[in-house]
């Protein structure tokens, strides 16, 4: 293994793969040549055949000097063209190149071609094939590329994946998809969900991964944008803090955040309004960041000052209370209080000051 690296998966193992076309493994899979078979029906069979077979004499231009659709099954020259080539001229059509083929770009979407091209292409034979990808080097297609996902994101039904990263380990690729973090490895075919851990050196891998997305997200907040509560003496570090006004023990925290100032440690408070919109403190949350002074508002809100919170929720500052619950969601918290040390480690839950002062501390 690579640099002797020995590695633990605490994972649940699922193959991703289906049966391919006999012979040559090729680029697509079975779920997209059954959509580009509907497309297929839908958009190009009434000139090309609904197997992709027409037209025979496609080398012999018409009456009005145009080339007929060629077949699409391999017994033309269609092998003779890159991926890359064939999206294009699904995409602009055939006019250009002297035929009657209007652009389907107003009609599908770049998944949805590459869908059609597995259609058509699944009725290649497998020699067809192989000179095709042999060709144009399909084969080699880079693993560290997007399209190491495509059975992943067929699998989950979303779009949304992190570009893939090789890690430290030759052969294994990193990925997320909301707060979870996903490990590819034979060119995709195969998924490790859950934490890589090297045992050697005794790091969590993916928990590093994970520290950084959260500092990715919290970094680009603004101060001006949070109800902050300043480290007392000279600051030695900062506690990010996801809140509801409504959460009982989100109110013990905060009767506890004196210490926390006193011991040098800065407390930045996001607003979490649990269950969102409908959330209980999902308005007391916006009239706390209507408030010129959020972080008075905020003790006023949790009961630990007298006051009176603005009248109104309805602010441009108070749109951040959503922003924070997408924040949240995006991080992987599901309950307040949610605690993020500096570094971007995260502490779930409520935890008396006694025993999170020494440990935010000892972290330094």
């Amino acid at each position: 293994m690579n640099k002797t690296i020995k590695l633990l998966l605490i994972i649940g193992l699922m193959s991703l793969t289906q049966a391919l076309p006999a012979g040559e493994a090729r680029w697509y899979n079975t779920e997209q040549v059954k959509q580009g078979n509907l497309l297929f029906q839908q958009n190009c069979a009434v000139c090309h055949g609904a197997n992709a077979e027409l037209v025979k004499n496609w080398k012999q231009k018409g009456i009005d000097g145009k080339y007929p659709p060629p077949p699409l099954n391999g017994s033309a020259h269609t092998w003779h063209h890159p991926l890359d080539q064939l999206k294009k001229t699904i995409r602009q059509g055939g006019v250009q190149i002297g035929g009657l083929m209007p652009p389907f770009s107003a009609l599908l979407n770049e998944a949805e071609m590459d869908a059609v091209i597995a259609y058509f292409q699944s009725k290649w034979p497998d020699q067809t094939y192989a000179k095709w990808a042999d060709r144009f080097e399909v084969a080699a297609t880079d693993p560290g590329q997007p399209d190491i996902t495509q059975l992943l994101k067929l699998r989950l039904g979303i779009n949304e994946l992190a570009t893939p990263v090789e890690t430290e380990v030759k052969g294994v690729y990193q990925t997320r998809f909301g707060n979870k973090f996903a490990y590819l490895i034979e060119n995709g075919r195969y998924v490790f969900i859950g934490d890589m851990v090297d045992l050697q050196n005794g790091r969590n891998l993916t928990e590093l991964s994970r520290r950084e997305v959260v500092n990715q997200e919290l970094s680009v907040v603004p101060a001006s944008s949070l109800a902050v509560f300043p480290a007392l003496a000279s600051e030695k570090t900062i506690l990010n803090v996801f809140t509801d006004t409504s959460c009982p023990y989100c109110r013990k925290l905060h009767e506890e955040i004196g210490f926390l100032q006193e011991a040098g440690i800065t407390v930045r408070y996001f607003p979490y309004p649990r269950g969102g919109s409908k959330g209980p403190g999902y308005q007391t949350l916006k009239q706390v960041w209507c408030a010129d002074d959020k972080a008075e508002a905020m003790s006023i809100a949790k009961g630990t000052k007298v006051g009176d919170l603005p009248d109104t929720s309805d602010c441009a500052e108070a749109s951040f209370v959503d922003e924070g619950f997408e924040m949240g969601k995006r991080l992987g918290i599901t309950g307040t209080p949610s605690l993020f040390t500096e570094d971007g480690g995260r502490i779930v839950g409520y935890m008396p000051y006694k025993e999170l002062i020494p440990k935010l501390l000892n972290n330094l």
